[in-house]
């Protein structure tokens, strides 16, 4: 089975697990609803649960684009619960991803076969050079269109078109999606401390 599960890291009470020598038979046995569990050529990851100012920053663009999306009837947004399948053994469980009208045809019950139009991953300390060294490959491997890296440690957000070629870092101002034509939010939003009322920046959105 190769290497035992190890910690990678272990930071502010944060780890990543993984496991060598995983099959996919071995990652749809210890994969449910509660464990966020990856698999990257035979190795299976397990993260920590997400700390507390992720899941804010989670739940502020969740809101932002599931609103904007409903709202202009574009296709459907899915939070981390939502596996999305690359290749046989490579199996990711985006924070965020977006999927067009005309690619839900991919989505099943429990997956998404293949790359959806946005992958947004919001960085923690655990994850963070596996989220913008391995995942990131293996996102411009698969031709995910568009991916977003949310970097709150350097204050910063990343955005390759297509994944692997870096279009986009900035720090603050208007930052817009092309996977969803008219969406946009400010960089800056996103280290306010509390963060803005989800509500009223859709509104702005919205309204531009």
């Amino acid at each position: 089975m190769g290497r035992s599960a190890v910690p990678e890291e272990m930071l502010a009470g944060e780890y990543l697990f993984r496991r060598y020598g995983a099959t996919v038979e071995d990652y749809l046995r210890a994969a449910d609803e509660d464990t966020r569990l990856e698999l990257i050529d035979g190795v299976m990851v397990m993260h920590s649960p997400a700390n507390v100012e992720h899941e804010r920053r989670f739940s502020f663009l969740l809101r932002l684009l599931s609103g904007f999306v409903a709202s202009r009837g574009l296709g459907e947004v899915f939070g981390s619960r939502t596996p999305m399948v690359l290749e046989d053994d490579r199996r990711f469980e985006p924070d965020l991803l977006f999927i067009r009208h005309e690619h839900l045809h991919r989505l099943g019950e429990v997956e998404l076969q293949g790359p959806a139009d946005l992958v947004i991953e919001i960085l923690s300390p655990a994850t963070r050079s596996y989220d913008l060294g391995e995942k990131r490959r293996v996102y411009a491997e698969a031709g995910v269109p568009e991916l977003c890296l949310v970097d709150a440690e350097a204050l910063r957000v990343l955005v390759d078109r297509p994944a692997g070629q870096r279009v986009l870092d900035q720090e603050s101002g208007r930052l817009e999606f092309r996977a969803i034509p008219g969406f946009w939010i400010d960089a800056a939003w996103l280290w306010q401390s509390p963060l803005p009322d989800p509500a009223a920046c859709l509104t702005e959105i919205l309204r531009r």
